[in-house]
Parts: C-alpha cells; sequence; structure tokens
C-alpha cells in the first residue's frame, strides 16, 4: 500500500496499531529488537514500546525507520495518524452513543432537516448524534451550544400570539439560510447603494415571484446582500430574519409561511431595515404579527416595509374614493385601483384589511398571489 493510499484509507474497524506492523517486519527481517534498536539509535525499551502500542512513532523516530527497513517515514507516520484517528474515532463514538447525547439530538426536527436537505438520509440509532453535528458543522454538542446558543441569544424575535417556539426548528432554519447565503458570492455591502437600489427592488414586486425572485437575489447580491430563500419550518412561525455573515455581507432570509407573495416581499422589506438602520450585532429573527421592542424596532421595520410597498397616500386615496371601509368590492375594479397606482393588488389588500378598511374575510382574496420555495442541492 503507498504512502498516500495509507493517508487516506478510512477502514470500517479498527486500524492495526504501527507496532504491531514493525513487529511483523522485525519478524519477516529476521531482525531482533535489541539489533534493531542499536541500528536506530534507540533505546531497546523505546522500540518495545511502540511494538506494544505504549509510545507513539514521532517524525525523528519514523526517519530512523526510513534508513535502517527501507519503508518511508511517511509511511510509519500515516500509521501512526490513522491509528491515532481510529482511537479518537472510537472515544467519540463511545460518546456520541451516550443516552445524553442521543436525547440531545433528538430535539432536533429531523424531517424538517431532511426536507431541508441539511441530511441526505435519516439517521439510524445512534448515527443521530454524528449526523446532527455534521449538518450544522460543529465538531461536538458544547461546539453547537457555544456557537448557536449564543445565536439564538442575540437573536431579537417576539412571540406575541404565538406558541413557544422551539429554538432548535428556529437553529435548522437559520442553518439552511446559512448555508444558501454562503453560496452566494456578494460584492462588499454597500450601504448607500442598497438605498439606492430599494426602488429597484420595490417595482420588483409588481411581477410575479417566479419570474423575478433570481433577479431579487441577485440584484441584491450586487450591493452586498445575500437573500437566502428558506421554506417554512414547523414550530418557528418565522417570517424572516437578517444578520451580518461578514462586515460586508449582509444576510436577509425570507420564509414561504402563509405560501403568499404580499407576506414575503413585505418581509423582505422589513429585513432590508433591520440591515439598513438596526444593531450590526444582533440576528433579527421576526414572526408574523409579531410585538414590539423596547425601542419598537419591529414597529419600525414593519412601517418602513408598509411605506416602501403601499404608501400612505395610496390608503388615503383608496378612502377618498370608496370610503374608510369597504365590506365589498369586485376585483376587477380593485386591480384597476391598484394598477394605477403603481402597487400590487395583494399588498395592496393586506395593508387595507390592516387597517380595517376592508375586512379579513373577503371575495378579494384572489388577488393575493401563491407561493412556494424550494431548496435547491
Amino acid at each position: 500500500m503507498t504512502d498516500s493510499a495509507i493517508q487516506n484509507f478510512k477502514p470500517d474497524y479498527a486500524p492495526r496499531a504501527p507496532g504491531e506492523h514493525l513487529r511483523r517486519f522485525l519478524e519477516a527481517r529476521g531482525i531482533k529488537i535489541v539489533d534493531f534498536a542499536r541500528r536506530t539509535g534507540r533505546p531497546t525499551k523505546t522500540i518495545s514500546e511502540i511494538i506494544s502500542g505504549k509510545v507513539a512513532i514521532t517524525p525523528e523516530t519514523a526517519l530512523q525507520f526510513e534508513r535502517v527497513l527501507g519503508e518511508s517515514a511517511g509511511f510509519w507516520l500515516a500509521l501512526e495518524a490513522n491509528h491515532q484517528l481510529a482511537k479518537l474515532r472510537d472515544r467519540e463514538t463511545e460518546a456520541a452513543t451516550s443516552k445524553d447525547a442521543i436525547e440531545w439530538a433528538k430535539n432536533f426536527p429531523i424531517a424538517e432537516m431532511l426536507k431541508l436537505k441539511l441530511l441526505d438520509a435519516k439517521p439510524k440509532g445512534s448515527q443521530i448524534v454524528d449526523a446532527v453535528l455534521r449538518a450544522f458543522s460543529v465538531s461536538s454538542i458544547s461546539a453547537w451550544d457555544e456557537h448557536w446558543k449564543k445565536r439564538l441569544d442575540l437573536s431579537r424575535f417576539k412571540q406575541q400570539g404565538h406558541n413557544r417556539i422551539d429554538p432548535y426548528a428556529v437553529a435548522v432554519w437559520l442553518r439552511r439560510a446559512e448555508v444558501a447565503a454562503d453560496r452566494i458570492d456578494t460584492a462588499p455591502y454597500s450601504e448607500q447603494e442598497f438605498r439606492s437600489k430599494l426602488p429597484v427592488l420595490r417595482k420588483l414586486s409588481l411581477d410575479r415571484w417566479d419570474k423575478i425572485s433570481e433577479k431579487l437575489v441577485s440584484e441584491c447580491a450586487e450591493v452586498g446582500v445575500s437573500v437566502a430563500l428558506v421554506p417554512m419550518v414547523s414550530n418557528t412561525g418565522l417570517r424572516g430574519a437578517a444578520y451580518w455573515a461578514t462586515k460586508d455581507k449582509a444576510v436577509i432570509v425570507l420564509s414561504d409561511r402563509l405560501k403568499r407573495e404580499a407576506n414575503i416581499w413585505f418581509s423582505f422589506f422589513h429585513e432590508a431595515c433591520h440591515i439598513l438602520e438596526h444593531s450590526k450585532k444582533a440576528v433579527f429573527i421576526d414572526q408574523e404579527d409579531s410585538g414590539t421592542g423596547e425601542r419598537d424596532i419591529e414597529a419600525e421595520a414593519d412601517q418602513f416595509s408598509a411605506e416602501i410597498l403601499v404608501p400612505m397616500d395610496v390608503l388615503e386615496a383608496f378612502v377618498t374614493s370608496f370610503g374608510s371601509y369597504v365590506p365589498t368590492m369586485k376585483a376587477q375594479i380593485f386591480k384597476r385601483f391598484a394598477d394605477q397606482h403603481d402597487v400590487p393588488p395583494g399588498l395592496l389588500l393586506t395593508r387595507l384589511q390592516h387597517h380595517k378598511v376592508i375586512p379579513q374575510r373577503t371575495s378579494l382574496v384572489s388577488v393575493k398571489r401563491k407561493v412556494e420555495f424550494t431548496v435547491e442541492d
């Protein structure tokens, strides 16, 4: 077996200890341990301890073995490295198969991780711990706690009007966003260019989502903002998130919760406000109908989004034309008004419902276009 083959060898059994290889070499060549020790310049005790596995082969020892036996130093070092790695894997496997570790891994929504392609296949038995750690690109449970608990602690999100959200499900959704965002090449972030891009992005909302979603991603990438589209994860109620991947790369994450274009666009500009106006240290995780914080940050972001998409003067024009409460209306007339004021009908309806100009239950729901995200490999 060549040196490179040994280095890349991943057996499904514990590799033989380097000392066992050395013993066989010496026996095959009829070399006594005491003679081999003398020829390598090593104490007999050291050679015996290497053979018994008590002492590891060092680079210096490997070079001496090369000169005496002819097998390269890399061969001996690779044997030693594989042996040590195998012992470490055994210890890691023992830790990963402990009852506490398995119970920890069971906190994660495995079905959702499969749907989001964070897992290739459903893990069996004790494999669940290793599978979850690999999905999150962390080496241990303590490393997961250090990185992900800290991220969630930095998050700003509200739970008003919702059941308690599942932090493990939130972490899964954010991890998928992280994977998607990392795959998007972006220019260095420019606040000025992002602000100037908002009217262009706003205009995209007039067209169907399936026609402009890639355009939205590419336009934002040009100004240093990575837009990750992540399907909804159960037990989160998340509509979007915003955070900074690096000082030069902002990330906006959108969920397809409720499956409506209007909600997705509202979430996009809501998160854009967080990027433009709020802390670069926080991870903003937003839910539908979220409450407001101490600084009314969420209300500020909601107002920012609403005013960009459907300005207040459009609402006032609607009230002037049709009244302050419109229980019924023909879709054709409603769409004509939206077109005249250059606003998406679905977004106009959503805002009018929010202001109680049009009731929640209305025959106009057909103007709210549907959308559903898919996950790419």
